[in-house]
C-alpha cells in the first residue's frame, strides 16, 4: 500500500492510497464506515483497491475502487453520504428493501442506522456531509434523507449542477481557498441534495403494527406524503390505500386519532414550514409558499400555521 498522502492547504485535507492486500482495504474503508463481519471472495487473482479524497468539517468529496466480491454490514452516524457508481455493481439492503445502485444516478445511503451492502468490482464516487452542518442549512434539528430513494428530474438536475460546478474547484488542493469560499461550496453541496433527496418521513414509525389494516393506512400516508401538493382529498387518499373513505376515517381515527383533513392538513403545513425555512423573502412570499401547498385564504393558513408551530409563517421566512 503506498502511504497517506495527506497535504493541508487552507483547512482541507487531501488523502489517496493504493493498495493491493485486502486485509488493509477492509481496515480503512471500515473505519470509515464501520464495517461489521465483513465477507471478501476474490475477483482476480490480484486484487487491487484505491481512494482518494478532499474534505474538511463540513464535506468532503471521495471516489474509491474496491475490485473484490464484498458483503458487509455497515453504519454511519454522523454523516450524510451520496452515492454514485462509476462501475461494477452493488446492491444495498435495508428496512427488508434491496436497491441496486445504477451508474451515474445518485442516491443517499441510510442514516444512522445498520445496512447490508453487496459490492463486486466497485467503483464510487461519494459526497460525505456532517450532520450538523446539513441540518443548520435545512434549519431542522432532526433533518434526515430518506434513505435508497433516487432524486427526482428536477433534483438530478439540480445535484449535477452543483457536482459539475464546484467539484474541481473543490479538490484543486493547490489552490489556497479561503473560508467564505469553502462554507459557500459546502452550503451549495447541502443545499443541492436538501432538493434533490426526500426528507426521511417521520410518520413511518407513527403506524405501529403489522398486518392488512396497517399496510394500508401506511399507504395512506405514503399516498399523502408524496402528493400534498395536489388537490387530494378523502377519496383520492382511500382509493390510493385499498379502502373506502369510511374504512379510511375509521382506520385512520382508530390508529392515529386523526380524520383525513386532519392528515393533510399537517402534511402541508409540515411542508410549508420547510419550504418557508429554506426560501429567500427576495425570491418568494408566504402568499406563494400557502397557495403552493393548497391554502387559498392567507388569513387562515396564518392563523393555522400559528397555531400549529408557535409563530407566523412570516417570521419563519425571516428566520433563514
Amino acid at each position: 500500500m503506498l502511504p497517506t498522502s495527506e497535504t493541508r492547504t487552507d483547512e482541507r485535507y487531501f488523502r489517496r492510497l493504493v493498495g493491493s492486500d485486502v486485509d488493509q482495504a477492509l481496515t480503512f474503508f471500515g473505519g470509515d464506515y464501520d464495517f461489521r463481519a465483513p465477507r471478501v471472495r476474490r475477483t482476480r487473482a490480484q486484487p487491487h483497491w484505491d481512494f482518494a479524497g478532499v474534505g474538511d468539517d463540513r464535506m468532503s468529496l471521495r471516489s474509491s475502487r474496491f475490485l473484490v466480491d464484498l458483503q458487509t454490514d455497515s453504519r454511519v452516524d454522523d454523516e450524510f453520504l451520496v452515492v454514485w457508481m462509476r462501475g461494477g455493481t452493488s446492491t444495498i439492503t435495508y428496512g427488508g428493501e434491496s436497491v441496486h445502485l445504477e451508474p451515474g444516478v445518485p442516491m443517499v445511503l441510510p442514516f444512522a442506522d445498520t445496512y447490508e451492502l453487496h459490492h463486486r468490482d466497485i467503483a464510487l464516487n461519494l459526497v460525505h456531509l456532517d450532520r450538523d452542518f446539513v441540518r443548520s442549512v435545512a434549519g431542522d434539528d432532526d433533518f434526515a434523507f430518506e434513505a435508497l430513494r433516487r432524486p427526482t428530474a428536477e433534483g438530478m438536475r439540480a445535484w449535477q449542477s452543483v457536482v459539475h460546478g464546484y467539484s474541481s474547484t473543490w479538490l484543486d488542493v493547490d489552490t489556497d481557498m479561503t473560508p467564505t469560499i469553502r462554507r459557500d461550496i459546502a452550503e451549495a453541496f447541502a443545499t443541492a441534495a436538501i432538493a434533490a433527496f426526500p426528507e426521511r418521513n417521520r410518520w413511518r414509525s407513527t403506524v405501529a403494527g403489522t398486518g392488512p389494516e396497517h399496510e394500508r393506512l401506511r399507504r395512506a400516508l405514503e399516498f399523502v406524503h408524496e402528493h400534498a401538493r395536489e388537490p387530494i382529498g378523502t377519496p383520492e387518499i382511500a382509493a390510493a390505500a385499498g379502502l373506502s373513505p369510511r374504512g379510511l376515517q375509521q382506520s385512520l381515527r382508530r390508529h392515529l386519532d386523526q380524520t383525513p383533513g386532519d392528515l393533510l392538513r399537517g402534511v402541508r403545513l409540515d411542508g410549508a414550514r420547510a419550504d418557508l425555512i429554506r426560501s429567500d423573502r427576495d425570491e418568494t412570499s408566504v402568499a406563494d409558499v400557502a397557495r403552493a401547498w393548497g391554502f387559498g385564504h392567507l388569513g387562515r393558513f396564518s392563523a393555522t400555521y400559528r397555531a400549529r408551530f408557535g409563530v407566523l409563517p412570516s417570521e419563519s421566512l425571516r428566520s433563514r
